[in-house]
């Protein structure tokens, strides 16, 4: 079900920007999640801990969920359902109900649990009957991709069960979903546009470039795609770090409850494999020992928090919070080689740190890093880099990331 939340990040940035075109970034410094990440995983909370699948378990969990997370992006209808102290299903076919349903296609035992699972998830706030029908056959759609159907088999199940009409062209889906957030128009796009991807990243990008609702279409297609190629490593960890703390530790708990072990969700293995490439660490331990940094390593010898860079690098070596930069030091290669390497640097007590890491910009970036770690590490070798080189000062802009993150949310939100 991370395929969902990872369609519904990358989708965020195009939503009804009509891209019309496969070749775009997938991730920029405003991609984020959205309703249909907080809605999806309100949905894992209610299957996880309420093993009778109450419609009232659902509600309490969507309600609480959403609250927690006001800002969103919620549509009119289902944010005043939200705050409603007495919520009743408002007749709804959005596509709100096929968006949050890929959970139940991953928990399920057969195809008939799915359905029945998909039913109740919909209907506390989409009983129209096509709001019912998108979340079956999303759900289906995953059930079948998860459990080895061919692409031939789910189209005839879909084209048969739910008369969607999969048999189009491109253009004629792009005039379908333009400005359309029905399952009736909605559903069936994402489902084609799984049906005409390569892999799962192909996938996504077919989706988003439909336009329209792109993070939504994109998170339909994005569950039926995780069930049927699986998921790449980089988009995963990518999207697992735009989640906050606490709804990593909800998608953390469902997969742990279907037997999904992810050993390193934060792909941290990055940062060996970039130290390691051309002997990187050597090179900068070198350079640091020597008093001046010459090449470029900053962004994975001395990691900083994603969002106070924009470029590449910075994007795709920051650490989203203090979750990801305590896996960082629970890493004993990591561990060992940051603490060397900050040891090199407090041998020149009596150098201009400008001069020592080769300009102004690394010199603050080095100073973003030491107050991460300072956080998770107090009173450590990380504050003596702080004492001996900034008279003691801290970054602010990295406090302030650490201080919303430790609120519940994240600098996205």
């Amino acid at each position: 079900m991370l395929g969902a939340i990872i369609g519904d990040i990358i989708g965020s940035v195009y939503e009804f920007k009509d891209k019309r075109q496969k070749d775009f970034h997938l991730f920029t410094p405003r991609s984020r999640f959205t309703d249909d990440t907080v809605m999806t995983l309100a949905v894992t909370k209610w299957l996880t801990e309420d093993k009778e699948y109450s419609e009232d378990g659902l509600v309490l969990r969507m309600q609480n969920l959403g609250r927690r997370y006001p800002c969103v992006g919620y549509g009119g209808g289902f944010r005043r359902w939200l705050y409603d102290q007495q919520p009743k299903p408002y007749n709804s076919y959005g596509n709100g109900s096929a968006m949050r349903v890929s959970p139940v296609a991953f928990y399920a035992q057969s195809l008939d649990e799915t359905l029945r699972l998909a039913t109740i998830s919909a209907k506390v706030t989409h009983n129209h009957p096509e709001g019912i029908k998108g979340a079956k056959a999303i759900a289906a759609a995953t059930y079948l991709a998860r459990t080895g159907a061919t692409k031939a088999e789910i189209k005839a199940y879909v084209e048969e069960n739910y008369k969607y009409n999969l048999n189009l062209q491109l253009e004629h889906v792009r005039a379908t979903v333009y400005n359309a957030v029905n399952c009736q128009k909605t559903v069936p796009a994402a489902i084609w546009a799984f049906l005409e991807g390569e892999n799962f990243e192909d996938v996504i990008r077919i989706a988003v470039s439909l336009g329209g609702d792109s993070d939504t279409i994109a998170a339909m297609a994005g569950s039926i795609a995780q069930a049927f190629y699986g998921l790449p490593q980089n988009l995963a960890s990518y999207c697992y770090a735009l989640l906050t703390p606490y709804l990593r530790t909800i998608l953390n708990k469902f997969e742990e409850s279907i037997g999904v072990l992810t050993p390193d969700p934060f792909d941290i293995e990055r940062f060996i494999k970039a130290q390691n490439d051309d002997n990187t660490y050597q090179q900068a331990l070198k350079e640091i020992l020597r008093g001046h940094k010459t090449s470029h390593w900053i962004w994975y010898i001395f990691p900083q928090l994603k969002g106070l860079g924009h470029s590449t690098y910075s994007q795709y070596y920051g650490l989203a919070d203090t979750d990801e930069a305590r896996t960082f030091l629970a890493k004993p290669c990591l561990n060992e080689r940051l603490r060397e390497i900050t040891n090199a640097l407090l041998i020149h007590k009596d150098r201009n740190i400008e001069r020592l890491m080769g300009g102004s910009i690394d010199a603050l970036k080095l100073k973003s890093s030491m107050t991460l770690f300072d956080v998770i590490s107090p009173n450590d070798i990380f504050s003596k880099v702080l004492d001996v080189f900034y008279d003691g000062k801290k970054d602010r802009n990295t406090l302030q990331i650490i201080s919303k993150t430790f609120k519940g949310h994240t600098s996205n939100n």
